[in-house]
C-alpha cells in the first residue's frame, strides 16, 4: 500500500504541471509529456542523470520528428527502423532499456500525433511547441528522479553482447519492425497497428528458449486486461472517470512491477491502463479487441525474430547453458 501511494504521487506530481498546460495552454501538451516523462524517469533511475538528460534531448529530437513524418510511410518506416536497430547498438554500452522505451513511443507518435495548437495551425509553431514540451517534461523527469534517488546506488549494468551479434540483431529486427510500420501506414492506419511494434520490443530476446515465458505471460496478461477494459467501457462513464481509472490502473501497474510480481499480473493492470488512456473518447471495446489481436500478432513476429536471431546470430557456444 505504501509504495501504490508513492507511485500514485509521483505519476501525480509527474504530469500535474502539463494536465494544467492542456488545460491553459494546448490540450496536446499532455500526450507528449507522458512518453518524454517515462524516457526521463527510467534512463535517470537506471543510469543516472546524465544519461537520463542525454536520452531526453534524443527524445526530443525523435518525438518532433515522428510527429513530422506521420504522413509520409517511407520517413516513419525508417524512423521506426532506426529507432529499433538503436536498441541493440545500445545493449553495448549497457542503454538498452532507455532506448527501447524511446522506440515504443515512437510508432505512438507517429500514428497519434499531439492535438492541433489553438489557432489550428501545424506549421512550425506546432513542432516548436511539440519539441517544447517534450524539453520540458524531459527535464522535468530527470530533476524528479534525481531527487528521489540521488542518495541511491545506481543498478549493475548488464554484460554487453558481442558488436558483430548486437550489429546483425539490430538489423533483423530493424529491417522487419520497419517493413511493418510501412505495410501499417498504407493499409491499416486506422487501426491501432503500434501494439504489434510494442510487443515486438518488449518480448524480442535472443535467447534459447525464444522468451516464451514472458511471451505466454504477456498474452495472457493482455487477455484479462482486455476483458476488464471491455467491462469499464460498456459501462458508459464519463471521459473524465475512464481516465482516471486508468490512473489507477497505471499505478498498480508499476507498483507490481516494482514488487517484481509476476509480468503476466503486470500486464493484466497495464494493458487496461493503455487501453483507457486512449479510448477516453473512443469505443473502449473496439480497442480492446484490437489491442489483443495484435498484441498476439507481435507475439508472433517477436518469437520468430528470437527465432530468426538465434539461428542466424548467436554462435551456438555463446548461449547460456540449461
Amino acid at each position: 500500500m505504501r509504495l501504490g501511494l508513492e507511485v500514485f504521487a509521483g505519476i501525480a506530481l509527474a504530469l500535474a504541471p502539463f494536465l494544467v498546460a492542456s488545460v491553459l495552454w494546448w490540450s496536446g501538451v499532455a500526450s507528449v509529456a507522458l512518453f518524454a516523462v517515462f524516457v526521463a524517469v527510467a534512463a535517470t533511475a537506471t543510469n543516472g542523470v546524465r544519461v537520463g538528460v542525454a536520452f531526453s534531448l534524443l527524445f526530443a529530437v525523435v518525438g518532433t520528428a515522428a510527429v513530422a513524418v506521420d504522413s509520409s510511410p517511407v520517413l516513419a518506416a525508417l524512423l521506426v527502423a532506426a529507432s529499433a536497430g538503436a536498441i541493440a547498438l545500445c545493449t553495448l554500452y549497457g542503454f538498452s532499456g532507455p532506448m527501447l522505451i524511446v522506440a515504443m513511443f515512437v510508432p505512438y507518435l507517429i500514428h497519434e500525433p499531439p492535438a492541433p495548437l489553438a489557432n489550428g495551425q501545424e506549421g512550425a509553431e506546432y513542432y516548436a511547441a511539440v519539441a517544447g514540451a517534450l524539453l520540458a517534461a524531459g527535464a522535468w523527469g530527470c530533476l524528479l528522479t534525481w531527487l528521489l534517488r540521488r542518495h541511491k546506488e545506481l543498478p549493475a549494468r548488464p554484460t554487453p553482447p558481442a558488436q558483430r551479434e548486437a550489429v546483425l540483431a539490430g538489423a533483423i529486427v530493424a529491417m522487419v519492425t520497419g517493413l511493418i510500420t510501412y505495410v501499417a501506414i498504407t493499409h491499416f492506419n486506422s487501426t491501432e497497428w503500434v501494439w504489434i511494434l510494442l510487443t515486438i520490443f518488449v518480448l524480442t530476446k535472443p535467447s534459447p528458449d525464444l522468451n516464451w515465458g514472458q511471451t505466454k505471460s504477456r498474452i495472457f496478461g493482455t487477455l484479462i486486461g482486455v476483458a476488464v477494459a471491455a467491462s469499464i467501457g460498456a459501462l458508459g462513464l464519463p471521459p473524465a472517470v475512464v481516465t482516471a481509472v486508468g490512473v489507477l490502473a497505471l499505478t498498480a501497474a508499476l507498483t507490481l512491477r516494482l514488487e517484481g510480481r509476476a509480468y503476466w499480473l503486470y500486464a493484466s493492470y497495464m494493458t487496461p491502463a493503455v487501453i483507457l488512456f486512449d479510448s477516453a473518447t473512443n469505443n473502449t471495446t473496439d480497442i480492446a479487441i484490437e489491442r489483443l489481436l495484435f498484441t498476439v500478432l507481435g507475439a508472433i513476429f517477436a518469437v520468430g525474430l528470437a527465432a530468426a536471431i538465434n539461428t542466424f546470430v548467436l554462435r551456438h557456444d555463446d548461449l547460456p547453458q540449461h
